[in-house]
């Protein structure tokens, strides 16, 4: 049998969407999120996040996060006439690829660089807030929520979007090995239960008619899954640490590239869409 090689992958997308514009991130976590976008799990997930957000033409939309700016643009459809989205993002390589999309000629959208917790806009400014799988990422998310209702208006809805890591699994007959994985690449995230989480922090904001509406992502090719989840590299982080021996990680990898041939492999991972309505100014 040929076995694979274990090196190191380089970027971790788990740690690189901190810091996107640091050393050898920006290129890989831009080939994520175009891979992702083109997902047919998380395609529907967008799509059901425009809706539940009742977008109306007319409406002021700040999508917080906004990367490459797909779901600017793809609101921006849905609020004309008279309507405008900003995309506000930490990272200024992802906001270049966004402003020279040649769509900004075309639709109401605006980008600016921005922290989350601290936003460059006053109170009030927009009727709808949108954050998509940001905050597993942003130290103090309660803050980076507080503040986006801040900008939110009276009567307007804010939707976040969030995995909940510790739901993260790999169908697997070496559950030793899996479980190593899997707690590994959950630990890595700044804020590995955010999904569970953002009720909470949507209250402690100020917010009101919280709803939340779970899903489940299931990945059943091994070459799919690792683009997303950085499965080689987890594995070679692992053998590095001495929490696997090479052989035992070459082994996993084979494994899980047979199950895939054989239809029997899967990773499964559970987050929460939650929309909250800040509370009327008279309330």
């Amino acid at each position: 049998m040929n076995r694979t090689r274990l090196d190191s992958g380089g970027e971790y997308l788990a740690t690189g969407f901190t810091n996107v514009d640091g050393e050898g991130s920006a290129d890989a976590c831009s080939a994520c999120l175009v891979l992702l976008d083109a997902l047919p799990y998380y395609r529907e997930c967008k799509q059901r996040s425009y809706e539940l957000l009742d977008l109306w033409p007319g409406c002021r939309v700040l999508d917080a996060g906004c990367g490459l700016g797909d779901d600017v643009f793809r609101m921006a459809e849905r609020v004309q006439p008279g309507g405008w989205v900003v995309g506000v993002d930490s990272s200024k390589v992802l906001l270049q690829k966004a402003a020279a999309d040649v769509r900004t000629s075309q639709l109401p959208v605006e980008f600016c660089h921005g922290d989350l917790k601290a936003l460059p806009f006053p109170d009030d400014a927009f009727s709808r807030c949108r954050v998509d799988r940001v905050l597993q990422h942003v130290p103090d998310p309660e803050c980076a929520v507080r503040e986006l209702a801040r900008v939110l208006e009276p009567g307007g809805l804010m939707l976040a979007y969030d995995n909940d890591w510790e739901t993260f699994s790999i169908a697997s007959d070496d559950r030793r090995t899996a479980n190593i994985l899997e707690t590994a690449w959950c630990g890595s995230f700044t804020n590995p239960r955010i999904g569970r989480e953002l009720r909470d922090y949507f209250a402690s904001a100020g917010l009101a008619d919280i709803r939340i509406h779970p899903s489940v992502s299931v990945i059943t090719d091994f070459e799919t899954a690792d683009k997303v989840y950085n499965l080689r590299e987890t594995t070679w982080r692992a053998v590095a640490s001495g929490a696997l021996t090479e052989n035992d990680g070459c082994d996993w990898i084979q494994r899980l590239v047979e199950r895939t041939a054989a239809g029997c492999f899967r990773v499964v991972l559970t987050a929460h869409t939650v929309v909250g309505r800040k509370p009327p100014a008279s309330a």
